[in-house]
């Protein structure tokens, strides 16, 4: 059964082992990655065969201007098809240096269109996220909030994930979303079901559907609080003087540091490029896949993560982020460079596995 199968990918081990764990579920591969909701990088040209131009000598002169500035940037011979007229002129034009760039896999020729351009020549370039899960677990942080000797790390994770929500845009777990939705959900199994013999893992379950309400609801308004970059880099080196100091939540901490002084109000969905498309559930959106939720050790964790890989198999692309270089003008040098995302994400799967180590669940009485 592939479906089971797949399951086990995303649910954790039958007992996780001790050390550091990454939030790396993934669903089937067979899934084929795209940017179908990025609005106006997915006009290829085909549809625009039925667009009606106001003015489509303008629109010719665009096309043929952006594809002058292709040319010249990778010293191709511009074709010549001033024997043909719009638009096959420009689907000949197109087809032709489509196939000049069809070496390069990662990166794609677009004629475009957004609310400047009618029909523009640009180059995009995906970031392949490997349909992980960047999970931020909440759970550890709410354990260290009472107790007086977990302040240090406490305050220091704090002012992190209020860089995460605020800046970075990492949608919390108990506002509407893909993760409060899967947890109301496990709630209505829970008070539908009737198993007397499940009846005390049920109690259990529901518990901790209390307890993870009870901790979204007190800490989403400190997190809330306005992020300081001054105060982490305090923070920071408050807990680096202290006996108990990890070192290796202190050199994620000094990366994501480094992070923020690169890129100081940069955010998550900047390259994702929402489209004004109505949502055809086939798509896989970046707030589904880098959240912060409640715990991956809990006695929740398995159903979650079972709902989460159910929804992903009926899915059939995946947002993810996008560089575009556009040739409306001359370009100087190819600009597909991504730096922020993975930097980014990578450091927010390397405090996942830091934060699982501060996390448990009690054993069973």
């Amino acid at each position: 059964m592939e479906t089971a199968s797949i399951i086990r990918k995303f649910r954790p081990a039958a007992k996780p082992l001790a050390g550091r764990k990454g939030s790396t579920a993934k669903p089937a591969k067979k899934r084929t990655a795209g940017t179908h909701r990025n609005g106006f990088l997915n006009y290829s040209f085909n549809p625009v065969w039925g667009v009606a131009f106001k003015d489509w000598r303008s629109a010719e002169r665009e096309f043929f201007v952006s594809l002058e500035n292709l040319c010249d940037l990778y010293g191709w011979t511009k074709p010549d098809y001033s024997g043909l007229s719009f638009p096959q002129n420009v689907s000949a034009a197109y087809k032709d240096v489509s196939g000049l760039l069809g070496s390069n896999l990662d990166i794609k020729l677009n004629i475009c269109q957004d609310k400047t351009h009618h029909l523009c020549l640009a180059t995009t370039k995906t970031f392949d996220t490997d349909y992980h899960l960047y999970y931020i677990p909440v759970r550890p942080l709410w354990k260290m909030r009472d107790i007086k000797a977990e302040q240090p790390p406490y305050c220091l994770l704090m002012a992190v994930f209020r860089y995460l929500y605020q800046v970075a845009g990492v949608p919390f777990f108990t506002e509407p979303g893909t993760i409060d939705g899967n947890y109301d959900t496990i709630k209505n199994w829970l008070d539908e079901e009737q198993d007397e013999e499940e009846e005390p893992y049920r109690e259990r379950q529901k518990n901790e559907l209390k307890a993870l309400e009870l901790a979204g609801n007190t800490l989403l308004p400190e997190i809330k609080e306005p992020f300081n970059l001054k105060e982490l880099e305090k923070d920071l080196a408050r807990y680096q003087r202290s006996a108990k100091a990890d070192v290796c939540l202190v050199e994620a901490v000094y990366e994501i540091v480094k992070l923020i002084k690169d890129y100081p109000k940069r955010a998550i969905k900047e390259t994702m490029y929402y489209g004004d498309e109505d949502d055809d559930n086939q798509t896989i959106y970046w707030e589904q896949y880098i959240s912060f939720y409640w715990s991956g050790e809990d006695c929740l964790s398995e159903t979650l993560y079972q709902m989460v890989n159910d929804e992903f198999q009926e899915m059939v692309y995946q947002e993810e982020p996008v560089n575009n270089q556009w040739f409306d003008t001359p370009q100087e040098k190819p600009r597909h460079v991504f730096d922020y995302e993975p930097r980014l994400l990578s450091l927010i799967d390397r405090l996942a596995e830091i934060l699982n180590d501060y996390d448990y669940e009690e054993p069973d009485e």
